[in-house]
């Protein structure tokens, strides 16, 4: 498990580029209305590793991902949003994530296929002296969602926390949801008494193999606005009954951390 660091270490997957030579498959707010119909949900969500050059700064960071935005814009290849997160810890392998949601694997390959055509000999050139990135280290997540925040971060910013876990003896999936289904009553009663937060949660179910060690059964993924948000979040989970319920089931390392900023959403 400790490898699966290094693999991610999604930005606010809903508020929110990946490029890669490889054409293959890899004041609270109102709750919203009953009858509000749901968000698509990704088919997939995809991470890929970058690397920082002699010449990278942030400036120059942010320059490029205008640049990408312009071009994923005029593709027209269905992302659905995209973003960089910035871990928080030492990474091994890469200094940066570019993450993008995808609403089905069929556009994913064809944006891929594009990008490699029409567009990455181009970026290259751009991007040389800032950052690097690899085909080898793109890495497919199929999302899904839990309950969904009652106050929406509409910031472009946010924080992001990722638990790999594996199931315990015995357990599945039908645990981890029964575990959700907890954790939703749980924060429902939460924001009774401090109002409407922008806390959500998906879990992700890794889309490929890893070729050496066992491969996560799934990826917990939390969304806050802030750090403060987080801690107060933390701190009233600690006192829950069901948090007990979350170590029986399955076996996660410790959080990894990310700073996370919206680099794509497509136009209106």
């Amino acid at each position: 498990m400790k490898r699966i660091l290094m693999l991610l270490g999604i930005f606010a997957l809903t508020a929110c580029g990946g490029e890669s030579t490889s054409t293959e498959p890899v004041a609270a707010t109102p709750e919203p209305a009953a009858d509000a119909p749901s968000p698509q949900v990704p088919a997939m969500v995809e991470f890929v590793w970058h690397q920082k050059a002699e010449g990278f700064t942030d400036e120059a960071l942010q320059s490029h991902t205008e640049y990408w935005a312009n071009v994923a814009g005029g593709a027209d290849w269905g992302l659905m949003v995209a973003a960089v997160m910035t871990p928080r810890f030492d990474a091994d392998g890469f200094d940066f994530l570019w993450v993008m949601a995808w609403p089905t694997q069929e556009a994913r390959d064809n944006a891929w296929a594009d990008w490699a055509e029409n567009h990455e000999p181009a970026w290259l050139e751009l991007t040389q002296n800032t950052f690097t990135y690899s085909a080898e280290h793109a890495y497919g997540f199929a999302p899904s969602p839990g309950r969904q925040a009652s106050a929406p971060n509409t910031s472009g910013n946010s924080v992001v926390e990722f638990l790999f876990c594996e199931y315990n003896e015995g357990k599945g999936e039908a645990d981890r949801k029964a575990f959700e289904a907890m954790h939703a009553a749980f924060m429902d009663g939460f924001e009774a008494e401090v109002g409407a937060t922008s806390y959500w949660w998906t879990a992700m179910t890794p889309l490929f193999e890893l070729p050496d060690q066992n491969t996560p059964d799934y990826m917990w993924t939390n969304f806050w606005a802030s750090d403060a948000e987080r801690e107060a979040g933390y701190a009233a989970y600690a006192e829950a009954e069901h948090a007990g319920k979350a170590l029986e089931d399955a076996t996660c390392q410790d959080p990894a951390l990310f700073d996370s900023r919206v680099i794509y959403v497509p136009s209106a």
